[in-house]
């Protein structure tokens, strides 16, 4: 849109070239705060490529937006601002490639724009949801393989669960409204509260299952005093669920 783009150099011009008021006035734009939810069949008839911009073109979020996000739900995201690149763990076997030095705990934890950038030793998560040099927007099974096996994710799930916990207690429907409000900023459904609760209710007994016969269950780091350990494995496996989700991923 050639003659919005002139107003905006315009505008951005008389305010001082600042960066931060070009931000705020399109991000408080009734364009950019449009949801990516087609609920208009007649608009989507006349316009399916959606090139008058009716709706807001749903994107999946970077790598490193969707670490700081799982971080963030976790309540282990450090906020701390400037200072040197951090290293977080790498998966084994790629512990001593290219000199890097994972960082203390703590630090490991701090915002993605701050993870260390080397061409021959890219941090999995971002490499597998394309990292630059070149950003592209893929699909594939590594990112889902990712979200559901890696260390760092199972690490976000149990925090999300001990938040959980903490906000709930054991009431399960109190535990599915606090865990969506968490992860997605908004209360559940009545029907995915019933999905929510009937999936608690089933995998429990598969969990309990796994537990009488040795297997290893999911846990947190310190097990809430009174909170039964196949709940928590059960509770810690939702909020995986609901991390890898469609929903968590993606702008909506």
């Amino acid at each position: 849109h050639p003659e919005l783009l002139d107003w905006l150099a315009v505008e951005f011009v008389r305010q001082g070239w600042s960066v931060k008021a070009m931000h705020r006035l399109i991000m408080n734009s009734n364009v950019y705060q449009r949801a990516s939810v087609v609920d208009a069949p007649a608009a989507a008839e006349s316009d399916p490529q959606n090139t008058l911009w009716w709706h807001f073109p749903r994107h999946r979020l970077e790598g490193e937006a969707i670490r700081d996000a799982a971080l963030a739900v976790a309540g282990e995201l450090n906020p701390k601002m400037g200072g040197p690149s951090v290293f977080p763990e790498l998966p084994p076997g790629m512990a001593s490639r290219g000199g890097w030095k994972t960082s203390e705990e703590a630090d490991r934890n701090r915002r993605s724009v701050y993870v260390f950038v080397r061409r021959n030793t890219r941090y999995p998560m971002f490499e597998a949801f394309d990292i630059c040099p070149r950003r592209d927007v893929t699909t594939s099974p590594i990112q889902a393989l990712t979200m559901l096996n890696s260390a760092p994710a199972l690490e976000w799930a149990e925090g999300l669960a001990a938040r959980v916990l903490e906000g709930s207690g054991d009431n399960r429907e109190a535990q599915i409204a606090v865990a969506y409000r968490l992860a997605y900023s908004r209360p559940p459904t009545p029907e995915e509260s019933k999905l929510a609760f009937d999936f608690l209710q089933r995998h429990r007994a598969i969990v309990a299952a796994r537990a009488r016969s040795g297997g290893k269950l999911a846990g947190m780091a310190s097990l809430p005093a009174g909170v039964d350990a196949v709940d928590a494995a059960t509770l810690v496996d939702f909020c995986h669920m609901l991390i890898n989700s469609n929903e968590f991923v993606y702008m909506n």
